[in-house]
């Protein structure tokens, strides 16, 4: 028993200071949409309204670009009403964002691997 705790304590050892990483199993993690359940609406639209916020974008820049009336961009952006989905391109490209850093999902797939070194 004291010898696989030795052991453990010398791998922490190992990957806390770097040393020998190269021997080491580890465990590689990321997250990405889980697209079968769809979009957030609302957390998107919070998304795509706190960046125009953060760039300090105006309604009438933001119509002018969609082609559309600054009435209709302050609809979707303080009265709830979400705005035409084909838009999100055009968006993207005025906020310096991909269209997929805008849609925000409804869940997310957590994803966990184990790399062996052999």
């Amino acid at each position: 028993m004291d010898e696989g705790y030795e052991k453990i304590m010398e791998i922490i050892e190992m990957n806390r200071f770097r040393q020998r990483l190269g021997l080491l199993d580890y465990t590689a993690c990321w997250e990405e949409p889980d697209r079968v359940k769809g979009l957030d609406l609302e957390a998107t639209k919070k998304r795509v309204c706190d960046l125009i916020k953060a760039k300090g974008l105006k309604d009438k820049t933001i119509a002018d670009k969609l082609g559309i009336t600054p009435q209709a961009v302050n609809k979707w952006r303080h009265k709830g009403s979400f705005f035409v989905i084909e838009n999100l391109y055009v968006l993207s490209g005025l906020l310096g964002v991909s269209v997929d850093k805008l849609l925000v999902p409804v869940a997310v797939k957590k994803w966990e691997v184990l790399i062996e070194k052999r």
